[in-house]
């Protein structure tokens, strides 16, 4: 009801409106704080797993126990270069295995290098983990999860599960960076148990950035996580960045390792800027094979050639890098071979085939070219296992 008066304007309202907007206002409070009270129930109801004897005994992708999750054993520390041994303390190709029957897992981490992600590849891929679950097949199947990013690094997984029906999970640890404090957590009334990491043995890569994981968006598109899911076998990455030369040192510490085969992806960290000659070239991979084939006659042991450089096709230059290095491994082939080493392959550039559009940079592979890689891997380890077994 309006009225006038001497000018202004006066409104007013009945009282039965004003306790009603006052009573839907108290409606909307007390539903705003039911809601804060039942998002901190939630939280108080996670119920975390820890770094404990079960976690470690679930942790696959390492060559010896006791290490925690890193690639190298503390004896290598003074033994192999810097640059290999710190290398070793990310935790690329380590993976862990559980059962749930829940329908939410949340992963918490503490990263131990705070760069956690590099211009040409994400943090999704450098310093995050992927979240694998199988179904009543076998097969595996990604979980996409909710992330967050800095001194601390948390994952929240969601997925369909029926009440009561315990599915089993893999988890993939960072690529380019180590972690502390991992745990992994369910809703209280959950069920949750790690799985023992499987015994048979692995397949065991020796090799590169590429092989280390760079620069796939995450874990599981490495071609060696890739691999794994493909051949249902466990591996060990002893990939390291810029690293992968075949030093003795190295090739000593692999050797303590007993795998189903030996992959030696090497090339393209022995190209012109290592600073060696063709001779010293073929001189690591004769000692490589020859140090592995006298402990482990049966094993096989596959050598990969250099699948290239994207700009190569433009480039020559370039080009001659990849082709000098391949035809050196052939001829080191063709000389072990005629020397009577049994048991050695070769995977071809041509067999990975890798395209102009399979790399990030001309180098590194696209989650596409690392799809490529494991593809051709998986291929040449039927063949070579059928040929063995």
């Amino acid at each position: 009801m309006k009225y006038m008066l001497k000018g202004k304007v006066h409104l007013f309202f009945p009282l039965n409106i004003l306790c009603l907007g006052m009573i839907n206002t108290m409606k909307v409070l007390v539903t705003l704080i039911l809601l804060l009270l039942w998002n901190n129930s939630i939280a108080q109801e996670i119920q975390w797993h820890g770094e404990s004897p079960a976690m470690i005994a679930a942790l696959e992708g390492r060559g010896w126990d006791d290490i925690g999750f890193n690639r190298l054993p503390s004896s290598a520390e003074n033994i192999v270069r810097t640059p290999v041994w710190n290398l070793s303390r990310q935790t690329a190709g380590l993976s862990i295995s559980f059962s749930s029957d829940s329908p939410e897992i949340q992963v918490s981490y503490t990263p131990t290098s705070k760069n956690l992600e590099m211009p040409h590849m994400p943090a999704t891929g450098v310093s995050g983990v992927d979240l694998y679950v199988e179904n009543e097949s076998g097969k595996q199947h990604w979980v996409r999860g909710n992330y967050k990013f800095g001194e601390e690094v948390s994952y929240v997984f969601r997925l369909d599960t029926e009440a009561g029906s315990a599915k089993d999970f893999q988890l993939f640890l960072p690529l380019y960076n180590g972690l502390t404090d991992l745990k992994i957590g369910v809703p209280e009334g959950k069920s949750f148990a790690f799985k023992a990491k499987r015994t048979e043995k692995p397949i065991l890569v020796y090799g590169t950035s590429i092989a280390q994981g760079a620069c796939a968006s995450r874990p599981g598109m490495a071609w060696t996580n890739i691999l794994e899911r493909e051949m249902n076998m466990p591996t060990i990455n002893l990939a390291f960045s810029g690293n992968g030369r075949m030093e003795t040192e190295v090739i000593e510490y692999i050797s303590q390792i007993d795998p189903a085969i030996f992959i030696l992806d090497c090339l393209p960290n022995l190209g012109p800027n290592a600073g060696f000659s063709s001779e010293e070239i073929k001189e690591k991979i004769r000692y490589a094979v020859t140090t592995l084939r006298a402990k482990y006659p049966d094993t096989p042991i596959l050598l990969t050639e250099h699948a290239g450089y994207s700009d190569g096709l433009v480039y020559e230059p370039r080009a001659e890098i990849y082709k000098n290095l391949n035809t050196w491994l052939e001829e080191s082939y063709m000389q072990l071979k005629a020397q009577g080493v049994f048991g050695l392959y070769t995977l071809s550039r041509e067999e990975i085939g890798m395209g102009t559009d399979d790399f990030v940079d001309g180098t590194h592979p696209t989650d596409l070219g690392m799809a490529k890689y494991a593809s051709a891997y998986a291929k040449k380890l039927k063949v070579i296992f059928s040929e063995t077994n």
